[in-house]
């Protein structure tokens, strides 16, 4: 089943324990925040202002993390979702992660791993939910949830019905929705599940995010020192140099002043781009810093002249939504340099996809987005300090958009598998689907990839009505082209007697269009749709045979299909279920007492049908209990091994037609002792014969055994039947010593020592 995700989601869970109350946390209270990263390809869409969602989004979220306060009580932990599966793998919906535990502030592995963070997989936001609910302790913590999407969930999940998932651990939850430029429709998805809003630039997402968290951790507003240092060509540069600091959700620089080649400021905690202009470089950003609060931040700039690395890529006009072979040479030595592409206009720290590289030249694959604007590939040379400054520029390319269009016929058969032509561009996670007509962008039913042929087969959903066949991309999300279709239900029909005896085979006759999982089964009269019990496929025959369960009652013979979820009921008529009668009722015929080990003859009436049989248990043990059996189809009478254990038991008459098999008929049993005793000499030579007289049950497998004084219970040497004859003639072992005779038997593991006499064997 494909599972798709509409947008790049970061989640920020606020853990706390009861209902949030208005201001700051209580020394009193611990406070447990998780935070939540889903990534797709929608997030790489722009908004209003010209940024893509996904640089947005990171520099807001790491904005807020550089600004949580130092706080003892404050635990802050990770979880990614999305981000080790693309979306139409079956892991896909079930790909989330704590990666980062909720124990205190770890703010530079939550910073870097929020940095490193690809676009890629589903949107599992139940799902998630349901996870987060088991990382918060039931305790009085504070928790909140502020979820961030600029999608919907993808994976089908319920959120309204996930929030039980926190009630049910004693957890109540504040929760806040804030959506990055949501459509209506999503919008409309949100509704009644907490507090929603809709940010449509870095300045609301900001705002909403700390409205959102004020009552948990208020952000600091103390100002953070800042300390640079400059050289060039490994030289400190003393003077001369201007250098500015900027807030990457925007806002006016802020000016370092210099003292003796330290260039310093104070500044909000936060995420910044640094710009220093000089002789020797020219005017150069440095992105990726992170300044927080305790402690002086401090960073080192090498601004000297860098030859520029040469980057290249082909094909020469790219596809949209395709990818492109990006080969560089001229690099510096360096273990984390890296290659991404970036609209051209987006500031220098800004990227879309992405990866490492080392040595002086080299080769990349990256994707290119579906966006028809100008791009660039741009090499970063990484600092210590973690900020990163481009050395290198590729040549601005414009992907190049194939136009895609689908050709089928326009009705098919509700639940029918009909062949879809396409052309388009084939990109690797591109697909042809079937939806409702008007459903959100990125729905899918059935799917194909294109790369899997021309024409694809896809199955209809089995309801009928107005539908939508649809070009898509997984990786983005977007509808290429569209394809009105009409569904129209098909004829179906059952044959089948109005009556049949429990636990029978049932022949039903069945008309319809015999679809890939179509099948036919047997239910309690009125059950929910999609249940079923025992069921034939119409692909195996027509008719087709059922087993009938056992209890007496109304029941309904349903055709139905796999094709939809739950599988629909397409065509019913009723089944009256009865009791044998006769010849089929059920009973059983045995002695009431037996010794325990012992072979039994035990005689049944009933319907014989497939699975039946007849076993023993102990008195009461439940339903569809077994243990030694015979199936009614063997003999009549059957025998059965009796346990050795004494005690109360059934017999009991059963099928394998129903879970659990039922007891159909049922005789106590009264399971006794047995008596044994041995006679033989007390003492006898190596390697001579002696004479056992034995009582004892003579049942099949007991035996008469010798063995070493005290050995393990089953274990034997030489040994005799007792089948064989009374008295029984035993050899004794060749190395003399402390021996025992034990009478045995076959019938349990591991053999038990039913009775034994001390035997002394002497050269």
């Amino acid at each position: 089943m494909k599972r798709r995700r509409q947008g790049w989601f970061l989640g920020v869970l606020l853990g706390v324990g009861g209902l949030l109350g208005s201001g700051s946390a209580s020394a009193q209270t611990s406070t447990y925040v998780q935070l939540i990263l889903d990534a797709s390809g929608s997030m790489y869409a722009k908004l209003p202002g010209g940024q893509t969602r996904i640089f947005t989004a990171k520099n807001v979220l790491s904005d807020f993390i550089s600004r949580l306060p130092d706080m003892p009580d404050l635990n802050v932990g990770l979880r990614i979702y999305g981000a080790n599966s693309v979306a139409t793998s079956p892991e896909a919906c079930k790909d989330s992660k704590l990666v980062l535990p909720m124990k205190g502030l770890e703010r530079r592995a939550l910073l870097d791993t929020v940095a490193l963070t690809k676009p890629s997989g589903a949107t599992p936001i139940a799902y998630s939910l349901e996870q987060a609910a088991l990382d918060f302790a039931q305790d009085n913590s504070r928790k909140l949830i502020v979820l961030v999407t600029d999608g919907q969930e993808s994976c089908r999940g319920d959120l309204k019905a996930v929030l039980d998932a926190f009630k049910k651990r004693g957890i109540e939850v504040d929760l806040r929705i804030i959506g990055i430029d949501l459509d209506a429709g999503a919008q409309r998805s949100f509704a009644g599940i907490g507090t929603f809003e809709n940010a449509r630039s870095s300045a609301d997402l900001a705002s909403a995010l700390g409205r959102a968290v004020s009552t948990v951790a208020q952000p600091s507003a103390a100002l953070a020192p800042v300390v640079v240092t400059l050289t060039s060509g490994g030289q400190p540069l003393l003077s001369g140099p201007k250098v500015s600091f900027a807030s990457a959700l925007g806002g006016p620089a802020t000016v370092l002043g210099n003292g003796n080649g330290q260039y310093t400021a104070s500044v909000l905690p936060g995420s910044y781009t640094a710009t220093v202009f000089s002789a020797a470089g020219g005017t150069q950003s440095f992105g990726g810093l992170s300044v927080v609060q305790g402690s002086t931040n401090r960073f080192a700039f090498e601004v000297g002249a860098v030859g520029a690395v040469g980057l290249e890529y082909v094909p020469a006009q790219p596809i949209a939504g395709a990818s492109i072979q990006v080969s560089f040479s001229g690099a510096p030595a360096g273990e984390r340099n890296w290659i991404g592409v970036a609209q051209q206009t987006d500031p220098d720290e800004a990227y879309l996809d992405w990866g490492y590289v080392k040595g002086s030249a080299g080769t990349l694959k990256l994707n290119v987005p579906e966006e028809e604007t100008q791009y660039e590939v741009r090499y970063h040379l990484a600092n210590p300090d973690g900020s990163s400054r481009v050395i290198g520029r590729s040549a601005p390319f414009t992907p190049r958009r194939i136009s895609a269009s689908l050709k089928a016929a326009p009705e098919a058969t509700a639940g029918s598998a009909f062949p879809v032509t396409w052309t388009g561009p084939n990109n690797a996670r591109d697909y042809v689907t079937i939806v409702p007509k008007g459903a959100a962008e990125g729905a899918y039913l059935d799917y194909k990839y294109t790369r899997d042929g021309n024409p694809l087969t896809l199955t209809a959903p089995t309801a009928e009505g107005d539908y939508e066949l649809r070009y898509a991309s997984d990786a983005s999300g977007k509808t290429l082209a569209s394809l009105p279709i009409h569904l129209k239900l098909s004829a179906y029909s059952l044959q089948a007697p109005a009556s049949a005896v429990g636990g029978s085979e049932l022949q039903v006759r069945w008309s319809g269009p015999n679809n890939g999982g179509d099948y036919v089964t047997v239910v309690k009269k009125g059950a929910q749709v999609g249940t079923y019990t025992t069921y034939f496929y119409t692909r195996d025959g027509n008719p087709g045979k059922l087993k009938l369960p056992t209890d007496p009652g109304e029941y309904e013979l349903r055709y139905s299909s796999e094709a939809g979820s739950p599988n629909p009921t397409l065509a019913s008529i009723p089944l009256s279920v009865t009791a044998p009668r006769g010849n089929s009722a059920y009973s059983l015929q045995a002695p009431a007492s037996t010794i325990g080990g012992a072979e039994i003859e035990v005689r049944w009436t009933g319907p014989n049908n497939p699975g039946d049989y007849v076993t023993i248990v102990k008195a009461g043990a439940d339903v569809g209990s077994y243990t030694a059996y015979f199936y009614t189809r063997d003999a009549n009478p059957g025998k059965l091994k009796i346990p050795f254990e004494p005690g109360a038991y059934e017999l009991r008459y059963s099928t394998e037609g129903q879970s659990p098999n039922p007891t159909l008929a049922s005789i106590p049993l009264k399971v006794t002792i047995a008596s044994y005793s041995m006679t033989a000499p007390a003492q006898a030579k190596v390697g001579s014969r002696i004479q056992i007289k034995w009582s004892g049950p003579n049942n099949p497998g007991d035996y008469i055994t010798v063995v070493k004084r005290g050995a393990e219970v089953g274990t034997y040497t030489n040994y005799t039947y007792t089948r064989d004859g009374n008295p029984l003639s035993l050899l004794m072992p060749d190395e003399p010593g402390a021996y025992e005779l034990r009478y045995s038997t076959e019938a349990a593991s591991p053999n038990p020592a039913l009775y034994s006499l001390p035997l002394t064997v002497t050269k």
